[in-house]
């Protein structure tokens, strides 16, 4: 997803020379799910916009954002109705998950490059104009973000590994102050995979662009191997990981003998299917986009065709489909849900409703 960054440096697109309408599809390849882009310029015009972002697109985009948001929340506010379920170690990342899909569904929403468009008040000094490309065009935190929940999952997953692998030494490396370590860890690895970004862009003062990226030592071999480790950090490794973990869990509980019925209960259990479900729903909404960008980089696919933003939209509804899948899954969840909306129904659809909750629920 970020590996556009590099490409500058390894075949030196120059852009002295070029036509305008060459210019806006070199713009228009910001729009890649990248925290830097493969052109030099990026212009804050209509032109740049028509090629990238469209009515349907913003619409895409706006309801994945929405969905998110009110799943999310409501996946929030089940904690802090009950914040008993806290002193879950798996909740307590479950939480950070669903905090930072809210995150990611509120930046998605307000981002000129996918909702807002030409609607964004765009800068016209240095000092509003510096902030903006660094901190709003060059997208280092939407994607950030897109990093973090990927390392939460994955530790979700090696948290029902130790779970049903290794139980004897679960209360000591999941115990709630190494989770919140371990969330910590999540946060400061992934800005430190896509901060970069931030030193790389600076707002031009030219007429006819706004934001313009200066490549930290181009071309250089230390420079593709940083690259080329990012790329995997980012998102290939923590899903090879995921499935390495699962596979292992499952290849070890069904052939061992002498594993425990209390480890293959906990591996048929609840709780250990729900967060497959999850991780399963990350490596299917991340991966198409992976998949694209290697393509597109060995020149056969084009950014801001129809399977662009197929993947593009399915790498950020992921921050959307969490709510459902826990629903749909965990029948503990599936009743709070229902409690969270009740409770926000008139007294008198509450007490009509009161008997299926119940019935549904046992």
């Amino acid at each position: 997803m970020y590996s556009s960054l590099w490409l500058k440096g390894l075949f030196d697109i120059p852009v002295e020379g070029r036509s305008p309408e060459t210019l806006r599809k070199m713009n228009a390849t910001f729009n890649s799910l990248s925290s830097v882009p493969t052109s030099a310029t990026i212009t804050a015009s209509n032109e740049t916009f028509e090629s990238g972002l469209t009515p349907v697109l913003q619409a895409v985009y706006s309801t994945i954002s929405v969905i998110a948001i009110l799943g999310n929340t409501m996946t929030i506010l089940v904690f802090v109705f009950d914040k008993k379920l806290l002193k879950k170690s798996y909740n307590i990342l479950i939480l950070a998950l669903a905090i930072a899909d809210v995150l990611t569904a509120l930046q998605l929403i307000t981002h000129p490059a996918f909702v807002l468009g030409d609607a964004f008040p765009y800068p016209t000094g240095p000092v509003l104009g510096e902030i903006f490309c660094r901190i709003i065009w060059s997208r280092v935190f939407v994607f950030q973000l897109v990093v973090f929940s990927a390392y939460i999952v994955l530790f979700l997953t090696a948290e029902r590994w130790f779970a049903v692998l290794k139980p004897h030494k679960y209360n000591n490396v999941f115990n709630p102050k190494r989770v919140i370590a371990y969330i910590v860890f999540s946060w400061v690895w992934s800005f430190a995979l896509t901060g970069p970004g931030l030193l790389e862009i600076k707002y031009s003062s030219s007429a006819d662009k706004i934001c313009e990226f200066q490549f930290y030592l181009p071309g250089s071999l230390f420079r593709v191997l940083t690259s080329i480790f990012q790329v995997i950090m980012k998102l290939i490794f923590p899903c090879l990981f995921i499935i390495a973990l699962y596979i292992h869990m499952i290849v070890k509980t069904n052939q061992s003998t002498v594993a425990s019925e209390e480890s293959k209960a906990k591996l048929r259990g609840k709780m250990t299917r729900m967060i497959g479900a999850s991780s399963l729903m990350l490596i299917i909404c991340v991966i198409p986009n992976q998949i694209f960008l290697v393509f597109t980089q060995a020149g056969q696919a084009e950014i801001n065709s129809v399977p662009h933003h197929i993947a593009s939209a399915l790498t950020f509804a992921n921050s959307c489909i969490n709510p459902f899948v826990y629903g749909l899954s965990n029948p503990n969840y599936r009743q709070r849900y229902r409690q969270i909306q009740l409770s926000m129904c008139p007294k008198v659809l509450r007490k009509e409703r009161v008997h299926p909750v119940t019935v549904d629920s046992r």
